[in-house]
This record gives structure tokens, C-alpha cells and sequence, in this order.
């Protein structure tokens, strides 16, 4: 959850910072964004941006975690959609592409300089990987429900299962030098996840 240490009015100001810096972060990243140009399209001085976020990166780290808790709620939103954990791993799958896909527009960094912004990004990232895991979790958890997965340790299944995609995200982008996501890149990421998808729950059907 994206921490406002601010009440009333200045939560509604906090939020709008938030949603105008994460429309400048996605039509320009991280790097050709400043600050001053952030508050000059809010309408309010440097001094009170800053009252608000000490720096832009810290702007952009609670700009991922709005994205990250809205992924989350998409994804938890989903399972009131359907009760068959095929169905729900493929959509967890789209889903997940597609906020990888704006995350890394949003920053549009070169490898090297990211970096610099994982020590900023970590606790971010460990709270979102839990959350993640967790929701693999339910789904796998429906499929040995309705006996369609069998299943012994959840736990390292959907561990398994997470770190295999993103190790394929990684194949698909190690050689770029920017942080970002063309849409030929897109397709082909989608192509290999599903492919690996279908794999994965076929062997998870399976019973000797």
C-alpha cells in the first residue's frame, strides 16, 4: 500500500500528485522527469512537491506501489470472475505482463542507472513478491479444492511457478539497454509465458 503520512485534504493533494507524476513517468520515465515539471503540471510550487515526496525518486517508488496495489486488486477482483484455477493462473499470468509492461515504461532507465534505484525499491518489491506468491497460492489451493492440482508443498509450487516467469521476462529483455517494453517484446513475452503456462498446469494435473 502506497504510504501517505498525510490527513485530510492533503491525502486528496498527495493522490494527485501521484496520478499526474505516474502520467509524466509513462509519457517521458523516470530520467527525463523532473520534479519542477511534475508541480508545474499540479499548479503548485517546487517547495510544496516537496512537503509531499523528499525526492523523485521516492515520488516514483509510490508511484509503483499505487501500480502494485492496483494489480492487486485486479488480480483479487478476478477470482470472483471464475472458481476454475486454469483459467485463473492464465489471467494472473496476462495481467501480471501487462503491469510488468507498464512498470518498466514508467521508468524507461537504462540498466545501469536502475541500479542505483534497487536499494530505494527493495522493501517494495519483497512486499509485492509475497503478495504475489500469495495469490498463486489461492489459486493453486482452489485447484487441489476441486481435485483438478495435486499438490504437496504450495508454498514451493508457487514459488516455482512465479520465479520461472520471471526468469523468461529476463531472457526476453537482458540485452536491452533501456528499460523498456516494446511490443514486440510484448508479444513475445506473452507467447513464451503462456506456453509455459499451459506446461505448468498440465503438470499439475497430472497423477501417477
Amino acid at each position: 500500500m502506497v504510504n501517505i503520512i498525510h490527513t485530510g485534504d492533503n491525502v486528496e493533494k498527495a493522490n494527485k500528485i501521484l496520478k499526474v507524476a505516474q502520467k509524466r513517468f509513462g509519457l517521458y520515465g523516470l530520467e527525463k522527469t523532473s520534479m519542477k515539471e511534475i508541480a508545474s503540471d499540479i499548479g503548485i510550487s517546487k517547495a510544496t512537491l516537496y512537503y509531499y515526496f523528499p525526492d523523485k525518486e521516492h515520488l516514483f517508488k509510490a508511484v509503483v506501489e499505487m501500480e502494485q496495489e492496483s494489480f492487486s486488486e485486479i488480480i483479487e477482483t478476478t477470482f470472483e470472475t471464475s472458481d476454475d484455477p486454469a483459467i485463473l493462473m492464465r489471467k494472473f499470468v496476462k495481467i501480471r505482463l501487462d503491469y510488468f509492461k507498464t512498470f518498466f515504461n514508467l521508468s524507461r532507465l537504462r540498466f545501469e542507472d536502475f541500479k542505483t534505484m534497487k536499494p530505494i525499491l527493495n522493501d517494495t518489491y519483497e512486499i509485492f513478491n509475497k503478495k504475489e506468491i500469495d495469490q498463486i497460492k489461492k489459486i493453486l489451493n482452489i485447484g487441489i479444492e476441486k481435485k483438478i492440482f495435486f499438490i504437496d508443498d504450495v508454498q514451493s509450487i508457487a514459488t516455482l511457478f512465479l520465479e520461472s516467469l520471471k526468469g523468461i521476462r529476463s531472457l526476453v529483455i537482458h540485452n536491452k539497454e533501456l528499460l523498456y517494453v516494446e511490443q514486440e517484446d510484448y508479444d513475445l513475452l506473452e507467447k513464451k509465458q503462456n506456453a509455459f503456462t499451459d506446461v505448468f498446469i498440465r503438470g499439475l494435473m497430472f497423477k501417477a
